[in-house]
This record gives C-alpha cells, sequence and structure tokens, in this order.
C-alpha cells in the first residue's frame, strides 16, 4: 500500500457465489478478492460489508494478507457491497442481486478511485515543522484518507434538525457581589450539532475572540480541519495508539502564530475509515487571557476595593486544563456527524492581598469552564 491515493484505484476482482457440496460447508459462500487497480497488489485491512436496500449492514469481514473476504450468502434479494480501507476513498457497488441458482457466477467490478487534492503548500512550502519527510507523507495521507469526510461532517443542515441537549455553567451571583456556577441543561433543536466561527476567521483571529462583550471560544470542527488555512498554519504528524484498529493524525500550531490556536490528535478508526474522536487543547491562552479578561476583573476589584492601587501578578494557567473533545458517528453509508462535543474554556479568578495604605496583590489564575452538547435524536426534515 502506497502513502498517497493519487492514481490509485482498487478492483474487486473474482466475485463468486460459491455454492460448495452440503458435506463441506453447511451454507454458501460469497467471496471475493480486493487487488489495486493497475498493479494488482492485494489490498489488505479492508472493511468489506453487505448492505440491505435500508442499508442495514447483513455481513461483514476483512480482506487478509492477500485481499480475499469471505461473507455468509444472505438470502435472495439485492444489496450493496461497500468497500472501505485507510488511504483509499469508500466505495459502494451497483445493486447486485443474489438469488439461490445453484451454479458459480463471478463478478468483475472495478473501482475508481477519486485523488483527494491536497492544497499545493503542503508538500511544496518551505518547512517549519519539527517533523521528518517520512513522518510528513504518512501524516498527509491520513489526512487525505478522512479529508471527504471532515469536508461534510459539520454540515447537517439538509438531515433535518438536530434534538441537542446542551450543558453549560451558569452565574449566579450573591448579595456581596460574589458568585458562583452551576450547571445549565436544556433540550434544543439545532441545525448543526456545534456553532462555530467559520474557518477563515479562525485563521486570522484564532480560536478565542471577543464579541460584543462576550468572550467566546471555538473548536476544530470538519470545515476547520479541512480548510486550506489549517494546513498553512499547522504542523501534521502520525500518531500511534495501542490500539491496532486505531491511528492518530496529530497537529500543532506552526511556530510564530499569536493567536490562541489548537493542538491535538484526530483518532481514525482503520476499520471504519473514518474518524473516531478529536482531543485538544488551546495554545497561547495567557496573551489572549491579560489583554481581555484581566481589564474586567481589575475594574470589578477596584471597585469593589475602591482602590486604584492594586498590582496584578503574572496569571497562572496550565493550558492542559483547557480545551475539549469531539465525538463523532456514522449515520448512514457516506455521512457522519459530530455526535457529542466538550469545552472546557478559562475563566480568570484571584488570589488576593488588601491592606490599608498599601497596594493590593492579585495573583489571577485561570479554572476551566466545562460546555457541552449531545446529539440525541435526528428529526428529519
Amino acid at each position: 500500500m502506497t502513502n498517497r491515493t493519487a492514481d490509485l484505484g482498487l478492483t474487486l476482482l473474482a466475485l463468486a457465489l460459491a455454492f460448495p457440496l452440503a458435506a463441506q460447508e453447511a451454507r454458501p459462500r460469497l467471496s471475493g478478492l480486493l487487488l489495486t487497480e493497475g498493479s494488482g497488489v492485494p489490498v489488505e485491512g479492508a472493511h468489506v460489508r453487505l448492505v440491505d436496500p435500508d442499508e442495514l449492514v447483513v455481513a461483514e469481514d476483512i480482506s487478509d494478507a492477500q485481499g480475499a473476504f469471505s461473507l455468509p450468502k444472505p438470502p435472495a434479494g439485492v444489496y450493496r457491497l461497500l468497500v472501505a480501507r485507510i488511504g483509499y476513498q469508500s466505495w459502494a457497488s451497483d445493486t447486485l442481486h443474489v438469488d439461490w441458482a445453484p451454479e458459480l457466477r463471478t463478478l468483475r467490478l472495478d473501482i475508481p478511485v477519486e485523488p483527494i487534492p491536497l492544497p499545493e503548500l503542503s508538500v511544496s512550502e518551505e518547512n517549519v515543522c519539527p517533523t521528518t519527510p517520512a513522518e510528513r507523507e504518512r501524516a498527509f495521507a491520513l489526512y487525505e484518507s478522512v479529508l471527504p469526510i471532515l469536508a461534510t461532517v459539520s454540515h447537517t443542515e439538509d438531515l433535518g434538525s438536530l434534538r441537542m441537549r446542551m450543558v453549560r455553567p451558569i452565574k449566579y451571583y450573591f448579595a456581596q457581589g460574589t458568585y458562583r456556577f452551576r450547571r445549565d441543561t436544556v433540550t434544543i433543536l439545532a441545525r448543526r450539532s456545534l456553532n462555530n466561527a467559520s474557518p477563515e476567521h479562525l485563521v486570522a483571529r484564532g480560536y478565542a475572540d471577543v464579541v460584543d462583550t462576550m468572550t467566546t471560544f471555538y473548536a476544530p470542527d470538519g470545515d476547520a480541519l479541512a480548510s486550506p488555512g489549517f494546513l498553512a498554519t499547522h504542523c501534521l504528524r502520525p500518531v500511534e495508539s495501542e490500539d491496532e484498529t486505531t491511528i492518530g493524525l496529530g497537529f500543532e500550531p506552526k511556530p510564530g502564530r499569536e493567536v490562541v490556536d489548537v493542538a491535538g490528535v484526530l483518532w481514525i478508526d482503520t476499520v471504519a475509515a473514518g474518524p473516531r474522536e478529536l482531543e485538544f487543547q488551546y495554545t497561547s491562552l495567557r496573551p489572549f487571557l491579560r489583554q481581555h479578561l484581566e481589564p474586567a476583573l481589575r475594574l470589578r476589584l477596584q471597585s469593589d476595593h475602591n482602590s486604584n492601587r492594586l498590582r496584578f501578578f503574572q496569571i497562572e494557567i496550565d493550558e492542559s486544563q483547557f480545551g475539549g473533545d469531539l465525538y463523532f458517528e456514522r449515520i448512514s453509508r457516506d455521512r457522519w456527524l459530530i455526535r457529542e462535543w466538550r469545552i472546557r474554556r478559562p475563566d480568570l479568578r484571584y488570589r488576593g492581598y488588601f491592606a490599608v495604605g498599601s497596594a493590593g496583590r492579585i495573583w489571577p489564575f485561570a479554572v476551566p469552564l466545562p460546555f457541552s452538547g449531545e446529539v440525541l435524536a435526528l428529526i428529519p426534515p
């Protein structure tokens, strides 16, 4: 298997409906062979599924080192074969009529694989990433394999409405002006599981912004990951997993990014040939907090203590506490969505020392505030 999909295809050869003698096997099998188009190299580890007209899987198998697979022959009817493999685009056969005719029938199906384009910058720009050429090639191959899914996973408007459970912290004030956060849970109808800024906005302004005095933190959703701007501003690397059916695509901001950005890992299911989970954390948070959150804290403390003499020390922050997780789910043969998401954004607190006749001393520190959303049901239009 090569690392890139350009000018590459799959050929499904000798799809045989074999009917052995009852003494040899109690039930006939639906067998076939997967080979790369042109070279004839066996395709190992492809996920082969037989689905009925309702897209329900009735049989499935993984191709072996010779590219062979074998499925229990289903009842007579109409079916399709679905083939998915990391490094290739998914493919679906035309209608396949299965009957009980006692004969050997061989089908030859050529499976064209369209190359998944990558922006030229991914291979031609001057490299500033701390990865080897081999690591970059492997990372781009992984990126190519899930790019078609990433490009559509955030768009669910055509599917109808999503019934969502949203959990967010709500600030409750006390008489002394202090406050605490309580978790508030609501159920809503939404067109998307995660509202986000445009990829262009994220490239230009980063993953945190102040809109109408409200501080907002964004997540690297499908639109963001699939955009050319993401590749222009991030380094990619392969990440190994202890699970043989999972491999990670790591990303981090390129040197010189001066806005709040994201680093993390997109975990890819090599059997289902699609994204499973994305975990990320925010980077470069301290300058943003100092510019946008510290002034409000300073004004509040000056008012509460009737003093302009406040000395603020550097904000304490552990960036590993802030970020989020996105969980993906396949809802049909070629449609995926973000089933659940969690974001831990920073809120600024303080420890202080106030004394009459001297400047107050303030040690601000950041704590995580959790926000989350989960798709409960898909309501067709």
